[in-house]
């Protein structure tokens, strides 16, 4: 039988998710942010009424962590959650700590924008996903709006399955699984992350524009939105950063959400990580032509049998090393040194969590949505998203060179995509197991 933390499924510890209990915000996108943009000023009161709410068809994100004497679990909660204010983009909080009463996700306001974060051990963007918009749902609706539910959203008044909390995992033990065209461990470019800087503010770039601009590019010239951004943002590195006609291979870790290929209603965390390489000989291609080799590759790397070949894999290994006997100290270094070991095989982290949906009654009060994607120890972080026909590509920067951000946009604008953006400096919620509430 396989080892678990606890009998419990909602205190059950998934068999991937575990690694970011270990790591730190130093370390790993521990604690990732989504920002709703409201038509009118955040009623903490309400919110926090909200949260409550929604718990009660969310039960396994009413958890703490426990650092034991060998390993992190979860713990249930008997403090109610928090909202707490900002003054900024910049989190004064811990994640797990007093601050949040324990709870590992944060749920923040600033005049007419509601902040929420959660910690990647409990859930991936899809599985916040479906606890947002139930916040928001529970929140207008206390606010008075007369809101109607489209049957997409898993309010309080609906049924909790415990299936939303399985650990997905296991299920691929039941699929066809082959690394073949595995992309090798091949050595990227990598911008140096001096260990003193990895506690420093990131610069955010907010870029948006008309999801239709890009969709009309790629009609005509064929590749995907994520290969599309891909491209755009590898010459805009390569103008940026290299020099003297070098010639590198840049390549982005990409998390694959697995429901597509193993339908779960989880809410945990299930994704594959793979591999996008943008190769050097592309660099001396056109636009298009460099988008449709790059969509070419990754169609090999996204198959059904490697993307979930890929994924056992690196789940069992973490896995055998939370089950591992050995103290906490030590195991938070080896997990902490794997994780690096791991995203620093490729260039930066891009992920594209798809469109923010809402029922039609809710999106006149929610003017706009952006998540952000923190850089930990890699140099960007870059998330894609869209909402009511806008896309937005939210940038990352440990570094702060405002540059790359203008020739992404000359590539951009040589596609035909006009696009605004809006930057400003920003800190992730902070993390560590060691800091957790009692």
């Amino acid at each position: 039988m396989r080892k678990t933390v606890h009998n419990d499924p909602i205190l059950n510890v998934d068999t991937y998710g575990n690694i970011f209990m270990y790591a730190t915000h130093r370390d790993l996108t521990t604690s990732p942010r989504h920002i709703i943009r409201m038509s009118e000023p955040v009623q903490p009161e309400l919110l926090q009424e909200a949260l409550e709410l929604a718990l009660i068809r969310f039960p396994q994100m009413a958890v703490g962590l426990t650092r034991g004497d060998s390993a992190y679990s979860y713990h249930y909660l008997d403090k109610p959650p928090v909202v707490l204010p900002f003054e900024n983009h910049l989190s004064p909080y811990w994640m797990g700590s007093e601050d949040t009463n324990g709870y590992l996700f944060l749920c923040g306001y600033i005049r007419n924008t509601i902040i929420l974060e959660y910690h990647h051990c409990t859930c991936d963007g899809h599985g916040f996903d479906e606890f947002i918009r139930c916040v928001l749902f529970e929140y207008l609706t206390l606010c008075g709006h007369s809101i109607e539910n489209d049957g997409t959203i898993r309010t309080h008044e609906t049924e909790f399955d415990a299936s939303e909390c399985e650990d997905a995992y296991p299920l691929l033990e039941n699929v066809p699984r082959s690394g073949d065209n595995h992309h090798p461990d091949v050595p990227t470019f990598q911008i140096p992350q001096p260990e003193n800087t990895l506690d420093s503010n990131e610069l955010v770039t907010e870029i948006t524009f008309p999801f239709t601009q890009m969709k009309s590019f790629l009609k005509r010239n064929g590749g995907s939105p994520l290969t599309y951004v891909m491209t755009a943002l590898s010459r805009a590195i390569a103008e940026t950063y290299f020099e003297d006609g070098a010639r590198e291979t840049i390549a982005a870790e990409i998390p694959m959400d697995l429901r597509a290929l193993v339908p779960s209603k989880t809410t945990h965390f299930f994704v594959s990580l793979l591999d996008l390489p943008f190769l050097p000989e592309y660099l001396d291609l056109s636009f298009a032509e460099a988008c449709r080799r790059c969509s070419e590759y990754f169609s090999t790397q996204r198959a059904p049998e490697h993307s979930t070949w890929w994924a056992k894999n690196n789940a069992d290994n973490v896995f055998t090393m939370h089950n591992a006997d050995i103290s906490i100290d030590e195991k938070e270094n080896l997990m902490r040194t794997r994780a690096r070991n791991y995203i620093h095989r490729n260039s930066f982290i891009l992920t594209n969590i798809g469109a923010f949906h809402l029922p039609p009654s809710m999106q006149k009060y929610v003017l706009d949505y952006a998540a952000i994607l923190p850089c930990a120890s890699q140099p960007f972080g870059v998330l894609v998203s869209s909402y009511n026909g806008m896309m937005k590509i939210s940038l990352a920067q440990r570094d702060q060179n405002i540059q790359l951000v203008r020739n992404l946009l000359d590539e951009l604008a040589g596609t035909g995509v006009r696009a605004a953006t809006y930057s400003y400096p920003f800190h992730t919620t902070w993390y560590d197991g060691k800091h957790l509430a009692e």
